[in-house]
């Protein structure tokens, strides 16, 4: 499956898992000339892709709470959504001696010989957003996705009345965030609004697939609601479809399509604000970063944890032989949007 279009879906975009791996000897070129700071103890930092405004802020609020925090954190290597480039790209940053790695997957499955190379090198790996199939990393840190989905539903159903029928933009159904997302917002759906038609369409991250879907479904069949599995994947291309189709309307105005997406962009927040989008679950983008570095920071320094409640509303459960701190989303609607926390608003 190609690994993006144009614009690259997301960290979310965590490209098709059936991608086989076959690590050659393509060292990153980013990685260059550190012998001198070896005797620090340095984290490398493996990015998935640097195409969107999720990613571009993550690099720069993980930069500057490295900073705040004391942690040597190397500039970020863009892996391109490659996840062949990706295991290179950390076998290069092993060999040169960090002693802490942050990673942003671009697919679960491919980046576990990577994660193995670092567990038996006793370095220890911090995941953000997303984790891997197998081997040990010490802390994912991620939102609740399910949960993402389900405060959609509920923003939504609410909204509805507990009726119509809504079209629901799936993220790739080979990635964990897809699955999950799409998962929260159908189980909630049947559980809490039996009497909502729910038209589940995949668009595997991809912005013109977004499109295409939204084109098709909402020119053949009455739609009322409209979720989006990423809003920063799918906002501009489905709103300019509901534009040529006459259906951009603003909440409140009659026949208006209730629009809910998860991310939190600044456009997002922007639509919000306009009326056009009608509320987006907003990932703690700058609570990643914040936790990232500190997890990474005392992992290095020898500390274990455990599953349970965290000292900042999430909780960390286990996923195979890895713990992940699920952190909590808001649902941002006009009441909130311009809330100074919001990463979209950064």
């Amino acid at each position: 499956m190609s690994h993006h279009s144009k614009q690259a879906g997301r960290v979310l975009a965590l490209f098709a898992a059936a991608v086989s791996v076959t690590v050659t000897s393509c060292s990153s070129g980013s990685a260059s000339g550190g012998a001198t700071g070896d005797t620090k103890a340095q984290v490398g930092y493996s990015e998935s892709f640097l195409t969107d405004a999720f990613q571009v802020q993550l690099v720069k609020q993980l930069g500057d709470q490295a900073k705040a925090q004391g942690v040597d954190l190397l500039p970020a290597v863009n892996a391109d959504g490659a996840a062949a480039k990706q295991n290179a790209d950390i076998s290069t940053l092993l060999g040169r001696g960090v002693k802490g790695l942050i990673v942003v997957p671009v697919d679960s499955k491919a980046i576990v010989p990577a994660i193995q190379r670092a567990n038996s090198k006793n370095v220890p790996v911090v995941s953000v957003d997303l984790g891997s199939d197998s081997g040990k990393i010490t802390m994912i840190v991620r939102a609740d996705n399910v949960y993402m989905g389900k405060a959609a539903c509920e923003y939504m159903g609410k909204q509805l009345g507990g009726e119509g029928s809504v079209l629901n933009l799936q993220g790739d159904l080979a990635t964990q965030n897809g699955q999950d997302r799409s998962k929260g917002f159908t189980d909630c759906m049947a559980e809490q609004y039996p009497k909502v038609k729910v038209v589940s369409k995949p668009m595997n991250w991809k912005p013109d697939e977004c499109a295409t879907q939204a084109q098709t479904v909402l020119s053949t069949q009455k739609i009322t609601g409209l979720f989006m599995g990423s809003e920063s994947v799918c906002l501009a291309g489905v709103q300019k479809v509901l534009q040529n189709q006459g259906k951009l309307t603003k909440a409140g105005d009659a026949g208006h399509i209730v629009s809910v997406g998860i991310d939190g962009s600044k456009a997002a927040l922007d639509a919000v604000r306009a009326g056009t989008l009608d509320a987006v679950i907003s990932q703690p983008l700058d609570l990643y970063a914040k936790y990232g570095i500190q997890y990474i920071k005392d992992a290095m320094a020898g500390k274990t944890f455990q599953p349970g409640p965290t000292d900042h509303d999430s909780t960390i459960v286990q996923l195979g032989d890895s713990l992940q701190d699920l952190l909590p989303s808001p649902t941002v609607t006009k009441d909130n949007a311009d809330d100074a926390a919001l990463w979209g608003n950064g």
